[in-house]
């Protein structure tokens, strides 16, 4: 009788005492040595330091030792610019980023851009007075215009041409928009839909060289013809169309 007394004696003594042991180690982790610095190491051109900071600084989820770096580096990879990074703690109380930012090589359409790896991506604000060539097209076709754009780009430099926008409309018709020299005004240079490829071969071919014709006052170029093009030529009284065959 008196050990099954100290049995339910004992029991319980000893649940309390589990109970109070746990409530003693079941504290905020968060609060343990919390972040007290951020330092940010990477080459930015179009991302604020301070900005960027206060980003952080709005994923910071925990303190030294329980921060989720993962989560981290998944919340800030969201961020428009950013292209990769690395998040590392840093005793006692800092956090170590190092960003990679995301270089842009195009615009993309009237609200995006396009980085060197073929990415679509948004920034809250576009600076559109960057030397970039301007990309219009459907959704999804992004990399076939960089590709085509990327192989035409040596050969106009060469003539002297500098690539204004590559256009390809919802027909897949294409067409794109250049300067000569010192001329002032956009040319228009109309490819169609069918053997783009070729009539830019044409194009390259014909007016690499500048002196046979004057492009001047050259508005459009049009290349949809299958044995020739028309050039549109604008005086001070009127637009005037030339077709133009190749022998």
């Amino acid at each position: 009788m008196r050990s099954r007394i100290r049995h339910l004696i004992i029991v319980p003594v000893i649940v309390t005492l589990v109970a109070g042991a746990w409530e003693l180690v079941e504290f905020d982790f968060s609060k343990l040595a919390p972040i007290e610095n951020v330092e940010v190491e990477g080459k930015f051109e179009n991302i604020s330091h301070d900005v960027f900071k206060v980003q952080v600084a709005d994923v910071i989820n925990g303190g030294y030792f329980s921060l989720d770096l993962d989560a981290m580096r998944i919340a800030l990879m969201e961020l428009p610019w950013v292209d990769d990074i690395s998040v590392r703690r840093q005793w006692p109380s800092s956090v170590y980023i190092k960003v990679k930012e995301k270089h842009a090589v195009a615009y993309w359409n009237n609200d995006a851009m396009i980085s060197d790896r073929g990415e679509v991506f948004k920034p809250d604000m576009i600076n559109h007075k960057l030397a970039l060539p301007k990309l219009n097209g459907p959704e999804g076709l992004h990399n076939k215009m960089w590709i085509f754009l990327t192989s035409i780009d040596k050969d106009f430099s060469l003539m002297g041409f500098d690539m204004v926008n590559l256009n390809l409309d919802d027909r897949r018709a294409w067409s794109l928009h250049v300067l000569f020299e010192n001329v002032a005004d956009k040319i228009e240079v109309k490819l169609g839909r069918d053997h783009a490829e070729d009539r830019l071969a044409r194009f390259v071919r014909v007016f690499s060289n500048k002196d046979k014709f004057d492009l001047k006052n050259t508005t459009v170029i049009d290349l949809r013809y299958p044995n020739g093009f028309a050039m549109k030529i604008k005086n001070n009284i009127a637009t005037k169309q030339m077709l133009v065959r190749e022998a």
